[in-house]
């Protein structure tokens, strides 16, 4: 029997799914299973050389999509993330960058802002000849960019919480970035210039979603729940001309609350997206944001994975 896409249910849930966490006392290494090994000489190097923080970037999903389906049936729920301003979500990005470099130089890490790095030999000559997927150079006030899944994947990739259509990657102001998404490429890309100019480089994602899907089958009905709550995983990478330096959580996302939802509201035809959706660009119905409470969820859980990702380099230096 050919298969059917409808929407059957929509439930939504708003309100605090989980308890409230002090984030200043969560244990990580425990309930995440947090691991940083430093090998070979990569102690020597982190500690003498200079390390350049080539990418540093909070992903915010913007629109997600879940669904449930039966052999004849499919329901789904797609949801975008509306009230959030994007001026007061890149001063928390701005603030936390620079409370990752402070905390690296007081673990003993001589950070660089990149400058040296970009007008070496090797990042000049590679600029030179810049490859699709590569780049080089400083942001400046151009911060932001917009992200869509491919189409042959199912979500945007690096989220540990799936169903993520689009996002909006945000990047310090002003920031050096020495970056690349070109897989045939980027081992070439970053290793060389670790080798060729003594450096170590630091690359730090967060990806941020607000919102959970379940959903269950009857003997005649497909029901689907959209959930208002937040999630943050991390992934960080380290490279030294010395050694291997590992960093990486078992467990992840990091599951947070939901009392910044002001609830769902449903697309109104005539309705100017501009003047209240705040980061969402599309989707059928949005989960309204409290924009200060959900900021300062968000701020708080990236604060702390920060400091326990530099907790983690203290004790293996």
């Amino acid at each position: 029997m050919k298969t059917k896409l409808i929407l059957l249910s929509l439930l939504f849930v708003s309100g605090s799914l989980l308890a409230q966490t002090d984030w200043s006392k969560y244990n990580f290494e425990k309930e995440h299973k947090r691991k940083v090994s430093i090998n070979g000489g990569g102690s020597k190097t982190l500690k003498n050389n200079k390390t350049f923080i080539n990418g540093y970037a909070i992903h915010q999903a913007t629109l997600m999509k879940g669904s449930e389906s039966s052999a004849t049936k499919a329901v789904y729920s797609k949801a975008g993330l509306g009230g959030i301003d994007h001026n007061s979500y890149q001063i928390m990005v701005d603030e936390l960058y620079l409370e990752l470099v402070n905390g690296l130089q007081d673990a003993g890490i001589h950070i660089t802002d990149g400058g040296d790095v970009l007008t070496s030999d090797f990042a000049s000559d590679r600029k030179s000849k810049e490859k699709r997927g590569e780049f080089i150079g400083n942001v400046g006030t151009e911060t932001s960019r917009d992200g869509k899944k491919k189409i042959t994947d199912s979500s945007i990739l690096g989220y540990r919480v799936g169903a993520v259509h689009e996002d909006v990657s945000f990047y310090p102001t002003d920031k050096n970035l020495y970056l690349s998404t070109n897989i045939t490429t980027m081992g070439n890309f970053y290793q060389k210039l670790v080798l060729k100019e003594n450096y170590n480089l630091m690359m730090v994602d967060f990806y941020v979603t607000f919102a959970s899907f379940d959903g269950g089958r009857g003997y005649k009905s497909i029901n689907l729940q959209t959930n208002a709550v937040m999630a943050v995983s991390v992934m960080i990478y380290v490279i030294t001309p010395g050694g291997k330096v590992e960093i990486y959580y078992k467990d992840m996302p990091v599951w947070g609350n939901a009392d910044w939802s002001l609830g769902l509201e449903e697309v109104k035809e005539n309705a100017s997206t501009s003047e209240w959706l705040g980061l969402a660009r599309s989707g059928e119905y949005y989960i309204m944001a409290d924009p200060k409470k959900y900021i300062t969820e968000a701020k708080s859980m990236i604060r702390a994975l920060q400091n326990d990702f530099i907790k983690g380099i203290k004790t293996e230096l």
